[in-house]
């Protein structure tokens, strides 16, 4: 059976919703919100969880980033991991028998079959599932949220499933889809369950009568919710010296990727056919090494998740060795423009209507989705099949890329991405609408964690200082340099200089309790990539380990915000009253095994800085 995403006729109309009670209720299953799920379950919490997909696991599993972003300071001590993190770590390598690095990939000291990742996850979750203190709906979005004074009361979602005989949701790429997935009405494709979230009837009535989490993987909640949020490139400050110098930019967020994954196999498969888009400038035009230093062998082996020898040469490569793709001049889909961005402005969403009662459609552009997979697939066709070269034919006009017809596209629900089409279940999303946190003395404009709060480069330049600063109300710690896929507009000039293409060194940094609160709205915290970040430092918050971090301090805030019955947001007024829970939050997540400081990191002592 054919199916067109938006020429669905309405064949049924959806049934009336079911209500299930819950304290709290996290929308997606992204790392951020698998970790939150999981503190607020230790401490006997009731969570619900929607996942837009049939994996949990975000990038590591259903985005197919499985090479895990991490720098040596946190490795070299596990205990600065979140310990559910670290769990994550030690169950993937035993489920390879203890190897340390399945892929022997040299991006990263674990890349695995995102399969496995999400196998992992799974196991973790299935106790509290079995026993009915998860409640966990795959293959479900959120479709609306009910707001009554400054508390969510309600949150809708729908959940789909495959009509016998019809296409499954994993039988196409997202963008064919997405639309129908948030109709509450039976389609041709799917059948439709229209669930309710609302507060355990005995929690009526408090302060506090349940928590939400926005751990989507674009901020959806905030706009549903009228959030303040910031999108794309923020104005050029003091505070942001690297910011583009052409300000404020909404359509201009970094580049998004559909990953894949293929193998070299011992005999050539046909040589694939040439997509038919593959000679427009953004597709074919596009593809590149890079740089001279790279070629083939590196780009295979970068994020490699199966492979019998080390190295990056073509003689480390072995038939059965598989890899997985994301590369900037690869499959990152950058165009960014008014017309072409993936996540919908505020006056986007506004203009098409989405913000009106039960007409919210995800708040992401379909066709961006579209080009973006056809970029994917085109990539593979240029590894295998293509001669040209963008950026090293510049530099040597008679340059030709040579040919690798020894590789295969893999495809199936065997596979390791476990999807017909080969590409990722949902793309890979390295920046969101962010929350533009609540105004304070020293914040008068909201809070929000800036460039010169954790820049090495920029501080070293512009202020002679050897640290990060020290946020009072820090709730989890990091370490990643500030990286960068700027977006691209009519042509391949990037939103910011050329410099801003490389990863900016970063002094190891915080997360602050104040970059999870949203203005407004007093029950609802986020935890991923929607934190109040800028453009820039959302570059170095939005790896694995932090965004594990981000959720886990989420998941024990909201679990114990339920427990004093006291709003999040009153934990950070540095009132005595809000410094006793501040202090007792913080315990808590110490015995959890959450992190919030590095060892001996104060305004005195500096050694602990020194990590790159």
């Amino acid at each position: 059976m054919v199916f067109v995403a938006g020429l669905i006729p309405t064949l049924v109309r959806a049934e009336t919703p079911k209500v299930v009670e819950c304290d709290l209720f996290v929308a997606g299953g992204g790392l951020g919100g698998v970790a939150a799920a999981l503190e607020a379950l230790q401490m006997k919490k009731k969570v619900c969880m929607s996942e837009i997909t049939d994996w949990v696991g975000g990038q590591a599993t259903q985005q197919g980033v499985s090479a895990l972003d991490e720098r040596p300071l946190q490795r070299s001590s596990p205990d600065l991991f979140p310990k559910g993190y670290s769990n994550f770590r030690k169950a993937v390598r035993e489920k390879y028998g203890g190897e340390t690095n399945p892929g022997r990939c040299w991006v990263s000291e674990l890349c695995f079959s995102p399969r496995i990742g999400a196998q992992v996850l799974s196991e973790t979750l299935e106790p509290y599932r079995r026993s009915g203190q998860l409640v966990l709906l795959h293959n479900t979005v959120v479709k609306d949220i009910n707001i009554s004074g400054n508390q969510i009361q309600e949150v809708t979602t729908i959940t789909h499933s495959a009509r016998k005989g019809a296409e499954s949701a994993n039988s196409r790429p997202l963008s064919y889809f997405l639309l129908d997935w948030y109709d509450p009405n039976p389609s041709e494709a799917f059948l439709k369950t229209t669930t309710r979230f609302i507060a355990p009837e005995s929690r009526r009535g408090r302060t506090l009568p349940w928590m939400v989490i926005d751990a989507t993987e674009t901020g959806e909640l905030l706009p549903l919710a009228g959030i303040p949020y910031r999108l794309g490139t923020d104005p050029q400050t003091r505070y942001e010296p690297s910011a583009s110098p052409n300000g404020v930019d909404p359509y201009c967020t970094q580049g998004f990727t559909y990953p894949f994954v293929m193998e070299q196999v011992e005999n050539a498969p046909e040589t694939p056919d040439k997509p038919s888009f593959y000679d427009s400038p953004f597709h074919g035009g596009y593809y590149s090494y890079e740089k001279p230093s790279f070629d083939f062998a590196k780009i295979f082996t970068y994020r490699r998740i199966k492979g019998k020898v080390e190295g990056l040469t073509a003689q480390s490569l072995s038939p059965g060795d598989q890899t997985l793709q994301n590369w900037t001049w690869g499959n990152d889909w950058r165009l960014s423009t008014s017309s072409t961005n993936l996540v919908l402005t505020q006056e986007q969403l506004e203009t098409s209507g989405q913000l009106l009662k039960s007409e919210w459609k995800g708040g992401l552009r379909p066709q961006a989705l579209r080009d973006a997979e056809d970029h994917a697939l085109g990539y593979f066709y240029w590894l295998v099949a293509g001669r040209t070269d963008s950026r090293l034919q510049k530099l040597d006009p008679v340059y030709q890329k040579p040919l690798y017809p020894n590789y295969a596209f893999l495809r199936g629900a065997e596979s390791p991405m476990g999807t017909e089409h080969g590409l990722s279940r949902y793309p890979y999303i390295r920046e969101a609408r962010r929350i533009i946190g609540r105004p304070s003395m020293s914040y008068p404009n909201g809070f929000a964690i800036y460039e010169m709060d954790i820049s090495r480069a920029r501080q070293d330049e512009l202020l002679n200082k050897d640290k990060p600063y020290l946020f009072f109300d820090s709730v989890g710690v990091g370490q990643y340099p500030i990286d960068f896929h700027p977006c691209l507009k009519e042509n391949f000039e990037g939103s910011t200089s050329e410099a801003r293409e490389a990863p900016a060194a970063s002094f190891p940094y915080q997360v602050p309790l104040r970059a999870l609160i949203p203005q407004k709205i007093d029950n609802l915290l986020v935890s991923s990539k929607n934190i109040a970040t800028t453009h820039i430092t959302n570059g170095a918050y939005r790896v694995h380990p932090v965004e594990w971090s981000i959720g886990a301090a989420a998941g024990t805030t909201s679990a114990f915000a339920l427990d004093e019955d006291a709003i999040p947001a009153n934990f950070v007024t540095q009132t005595p009253q809000a410094d006793h829970l501040l202090y007792a939050l913080k315990a808590l997540l110490k015995r959890q095994g959450n992190p919030y400081a590095f060892e001996n990191a104060t305004i005195f002592e500096t050694k602990w800085a020194d990590h790159k």
